[in-house]
């Protein structure tokens, strides 16, 4: 998530002169040199950096300007060094302190009063912790041991012993700060591991309720995310090895069952039969296979009743057929007998006969004619008659093949409704339905597939992404417990960006906002105004008190008005006596108002001197600024 706050980096060199000093950019390259020669030997280098620096405008090519020049930033970058150097000891030495370890925390003290002998604010955390050690020298065995006894049974994640145990150190010295945030702590981890048991146990139900209904491959799933949690807990384990086991029998059961279904409606009752005995090998007493069987065979028993009577009656026709034969040998023979007798009748009446036989040939062609007609009329009705079944038997298959694969569909079963539509081709090629159906299914197949890739890919990349986001929470954290809140919320920034699904550093950032905000100390202003350029804008106040110096942060809130380039903003603090320094921002180039943090605390000449007013400068365009604000970490 993007924010629309700016780290400031802390460009001591880049502090400028107050107005005064501005206007004798003007003087002799002689009288420039002189002032930056008084401020070198004064100490005052950043002071002489910018006479140096106005002086070699004059004279850019000048030797004696550029040597007091590069001995100037020498001095800037040791002075700047020392200073690290101090903090880094100081720092140090706050964070043992806010610990509890004092007898640490008073050496990095002391190291720091080797630079800064003079520290008021060090000299007295190092009187306090001397006399701290000299009250809680009899207690400090059991207080150890009781945070050493915490933090063990923390790592071994017994919550409960390990807040006795921190308790019992907030009893032996109750001001510490140490014990509180152990406890805060061991609570927070104890709240994110009963999330977790939270979501084991439920993912644990739904694994559970899937298995019920047989939906073994959701049940494997709930059961693979619940191992995720908790890789090493025996009940998911056992439970993930049971449903692998009853997903294999109900495959191999499903498999019997829809080979026997497919056999059931294609007519082939023995071949059905066969598989849902196999069905019943799989799953003993199945119900479902049972009563399959126990329907299936009285239409066994009529198939063979009708094969039987279709033998019967090829049978009957064969022994018509030859009945038919004899009938019409004998009726061939008759009929030459009686051609014999017609013979000498047709000698006595040859002329009448010739004309009977005629009329009677007449006769038959006529009768025989119109039988043959109306027998091939009868034979195509019968095909039409025949051919109408079939195709209402054929619609009939079709219809009932696409309701079981809608059906199959409808219940989410892609590959069983592909198959399903797939059959149909068998009755009709091509069918239009069974085709955008299929081509439907490819769809969403190819859907779930690209959505089970897109989750592997994403997972890969959090997990290619998690040691670098461990760094970014391990550092903020470490700045974050240094109170260092600056560099801690770039951390957490960083850890945040790459977008893994955590939402600690978002937490982490919004208590630090929160802390800066409960601190505030001054809001210096409460309107907007347009800062405008080269123009210098003074803010006073109080000097904030030496015990949480170390610790303080100037914000602003600032907008630029001519966006699309950025440029700098001089902030310089200062006491009654003069300024005592500074940084440099550079204003955003866009157009959105952005918040400045800065932790002004790094800078010695703010810890050790009553500053009491803050002054911005914007070079080369105008800024609309809405908030300076001073702050602290606690």
């Amino acid at each position: 998530m993007k924010r629309n706050i700016i780290f400031g980096i802390i460009l001591g060199a880049a502090v400028l002169l107050s107005a005064g000093v501005q206007a004798q950019n003007a003087e002799s390259y002689e009288s420039l040199m002189r002032s930056g020669n008084t401020k070198f030997t004064a100490k005052d280098y950043i002071s002489a950096k910018t006479y140096y620096e106005l002086a070699l405008k004059q004279r850019p090519n000048d030797a004696e300007a550029k040597k007091k020049l590069d001995q100037t930033l020498v001095k800037i970058q040791e002075d700047s060094e020392r200073q690290e150097i101090f903090y880094a000891h100081l720092d140090a030495g706050d964070a043992l302190n806010a610990q509890n370890k004092y007898a640490e925390a008073l050496e990095e003290y002391n190291k720091a009063l080797a630079i800064f002998p003079d520290d008021k604010y060090v000299g007295a955390q190092a009187e306090t912790i001397r006399g701290i050690l000299k009250e809680r020298q009899d207690k400090q065995d059991a207080y150890d041991t009781a945070i050493n006894q915490g933090n063990r049974l923390l790592e071994e994640e017994n919550y409960d012993a390990a807040i006795m145990q921190f308790e019992t150190a907030k009893e032996i010295f109750p001001n510490d700060n140490l014990p509180k945030e152990r406890i805060a702590e061991a609570k927070r981890l104890q709240a994110l591991y009963n999330e977790k048991v939270a979501r084991f146990n439920a993912l644990m139900d739904d694994a559970n309720n899937l298995a019920l209904r047989k939906n073994y491959d959701g049940a494997i799933d709930k059961l693979n995310q619940a191992m995720e949690i908790f890789p090493n807990d025996g009940q998911a384990q056992q439970k993930l090895q049971e449903m692998q086991g009853l997903k294999d029998v109900n495959d191999r059961y499903n498999a019997f069952i829809t080979e026997a279904d497919r056999l059931y409606e294609a007519k082939s009752y023995k071949e059905a039969r066969t598989q849902y005995q196999s069905a019943l090998t799989v799953v003993a007493g199945d119900a479902y296979a049972t009563d399959m069987l126990t329907r299936i065979v009285p239409l066994i028993e009529q198939q063979e009743r009708e094969e039987a009577e279709r033998l019967a009656a090829e049978e009957l026709a064969a022994r018509l057929a030859a009945e038919a034969e004899a009938a019409r040998i004998a009726a061939e023979e008759e009929a030459a007998r009686l051609a014999a007798e017609a013979e000498a009748a047709r000698l006595a009446a040859e002329a009448e006969a010739a004309r009977l036989a005629a009329e009677e040939a007449a006769r038959k062609a006529a009768e025989e004619e119109a039988a043959r007609l109306a027998a091939e009329a009868e034979a195509a009705r019968l095909a039409a008659e025949a051919a109408a079944a079939a195709e209402a038997e054929r619609q009939a298959k079709i219809q009932a093949t696409l309701e079981a694969a809608d059906g199959l569909f409808a219940q989410a079963n892609y590959v069983e409704a592909k198959k399903k539509y797939q059959e149909v081709f068998a009755f009709d090629e091509g069918n239009v339905t069974a085709t955008a159906k299929i081509a439907e299914i490819d769809g969403i197949l190819a859907q779930i597939a690209a959505k089970e890739e897109a989750a592997r890919l994403e997972r890969e990349r959090i997990e290619s992404l998690r040691p670098q986001y461990n760094t970014f929470i391990k550092e903020g954290d470490k700045q974050f417990a240094a109170k260092a809140f600056d560099k801690a919320v770039e951390n957490y920034t960083k850890a945040e960006e790459l977008n893994i699904g955590e939402t600690y550093p978002t937490e982490m950032i919004a208590r630090i906002d929160k802390i800066i905000e409960d601190n505030k100390l001054y809001e210096l202003n409460t309107d907007a105004f347009t800062l405008a350029t080269n123009t210098p804008r003074r803010f006073t106040f109080n000097p904030v008190d030496v015990a949480s110096r170390r610790s303080n942060y100037v914000i602003l809130k600032a907008r630029n008005l001519t966006p699309g380039k950025s440029f700098p903003m001089i902030v310089s603090f200062g006491s009654d006596s003069g300024k005592n320094g500074g940084f440099v921002l550079a204003i955003s180039e866009s157009e959105e108002t952005k918040t400045y943090i800065f932790r002004i605390g790094a800078q010695y000449k703010w810890f050790s001197e009553n500053n009491n007013w803050i002054e911005l400068i914007s070079e080369n365009d105008d800024v609309e600024v809405s908030l300076v604000m001073i702050s602290r970490s606690n």
